[in-house]
């Protein structure tokens, strides 16, 4: 408490008040808004409440993303219009975290083009954060700063890190480089953590990792954690993402079948429906052992709701090329996907093959798998038609609220509720990518 109590007399002549506000804006996947969860668990220690209005803020965060060059230039843009507001007041601390900043040539652009950033932090030191933090207020070092709550955004959907970095090294992916080897959490604390936060109200679990299948910890694999989280008792649906498609193995489906928490909910991103693209993504399975892999679970586990990711634009992907992945996306009939035209990132093996795939070309291709898609996804949500769903309260506004499935589907309900209600409810009609229901 000498360290926090030190801190926060340091912030109060700072900012010349009592109490903080800290504005935190989250860039990019569920991971970092895992590892925003813990900045913030440090901040409230520290005695910060938390704003929705820049404007306000005494501290201003970004949690940042690398994955696409349009990210990065779209943080960029938000990091240059904090100048006016550190002009207007010079005590605000603005700080960047995450995977943009661990690469050293973004860091050194930050350095000489915002010379008004206080305190950078990339994603590889984020559970160093607070004894960085400290540092930099203070001058002095500080080792194993401990018990840090994690502050949860939303009381009922919990983000559990089980696994951190990444070994695969898909030519296209920035990843491995910014976030480092994988490492995985010792399952004896993931279990406590679990345990504590379903005792707490957590009706969603979801585990995070950049490849959540080659969890391995004394032994203990993703399966065995698995089950031993489907142990614990109370009201909770497990998801995970995201998942490699090299390591989604029979052992696997079969543990998921025989779970009785599992959302029945499965992210399983192909990237690429030919295997010659799949190789030089290096992404270590063929479109054959994808579609076997997709058949089993089907078979194994009763109305799987499977989603994915793709790539499109690769360098060199032909226009036969591209047509396997349109084939691919008709075949297995995804429940919806993400889209992404290829991001050429500087580090990574793609960046040194030549691209000589028009810009126009690209937006033609994932134009033509939107469309095949959301007609794909509409006669996927038009079969929820005159069911029953369980579903969660996520948002609640005048007259409708959000909802989710347990299957992760989103359905609009007429009505108020309260967030974190569980509802029965009857589907009613659906629309192009999330479903209309009423309580039941």
């Amino acid at each position: 408490m000498d360290v926090i109590n030190s801190l926060r007399k340091i912030l109060k002549t700072r900012f010349k008040r009592e109490h903080f506000l800290a504005y935190i804006k989250v860039f990019g996947c569920q991971q970092n808004e895992a590892d925003a969860e813990k900045i913030c668990g440090f901040l409230k220690l520290l005695g910060f409440n938390f704003t929705d209005n820049i404007l306000v803020a005494d501290l201003i965060l970004f949690e940042t993303c690398a994955v696409r060059h349009t990210a990065e230039e779209k943080i960029l843009a938000h990091i240059g219009n904090l100048k006016n507001i550190k002009k207007s007041n010079n005590n605000i601390f603005i700080a960047i975290c995450g995977c943009m900043v661990e690469q050293e040539n973004i860091k050194n652009y930050i350095n000489e083009k915002f010379p008004f950033v206080d305190f950078i932090c990339g994603a590889k030191s984020i559970e160093n954060f607070p004894e960085l933090f400290y540092k930099k207020l203070t001058g002095e070092k500080l080792n194993n700063f401990c018990n840090v709550p994690v502050l949860q955004k939303n009381k009922f959907n919990a983000w559990v890190p089980i696994i951190s970095g990444c070994n695969n090294f898909c030519s296209y992916c920035i990843v491995p480089y910014v976030r480092g080897p994988e490492k995985s959490k010792d399952y004896n604390q993931i279990l406590d953590y679990c345990k504590k936060i379903i005792k707490n109200g957590s009706k969603i679990i979801t585990l995070l990792g950049q490849n959540v299948n080659s969890y391995f910890y004394n032994n203990f694999n993703f399966s065995d954690l698995l089950k031993e989280i489907d142990k614990i008792d109370g009201e909770f649906t497990i998801r995970f993402m995201t998942s490699h498609p090299k390591d989604f193995n029979k052992n696997l489906v079969d543990t998921l079948a025989n779970l009785k928490h599992f959302s029945g909910h499965l992210h399983l991103p192909v990237q690429s429906g030919n295997n010659r693209i799949l190789k030089f993504m290096n992404r270590k399975y063929t479109r054959e052992e994808y579609i076997e892999k997709i058949n089993y679970a089907r078979e194994k586990i009763k109305n799987l709701v499977i989603t994915s990711d793709i790539i499109v634009g690769f360098p060199g992907e032909t226009n036969l090329e591209f047509e396997d992945t349109v084939s691919l996306i008709q075949k297995i009939k995804f429940a919806s996907i993400f889209n992404f035209i290829y991001s050429p990132r500087v580090g990574t093996a793609a960046f040194n093959m030549q691209d000589n795939i028009s810009h126009d070309e690209k937006v033609r291709r994932i134009s033509k798998i939107i469309k095949i898609q959301e007609e794909i996804s509409q006669e996927f949500l038009s079969g929820f038609v005159g069911t029953n769903l369980k579903v969660i309260i996520e948002e609640d506004h005048v007259n409708k609220s959000i909802a989710r499935s347990k299957s992760n589907i989103i359905v609009e309900l007429k009505g108020s509720f309260n967030v974190g209600d569980i509802v029965n409810t009857k589907i009613i009609s659906s629309k192009r990518s999330y479903l209309i229901g009423k309580k039941v």
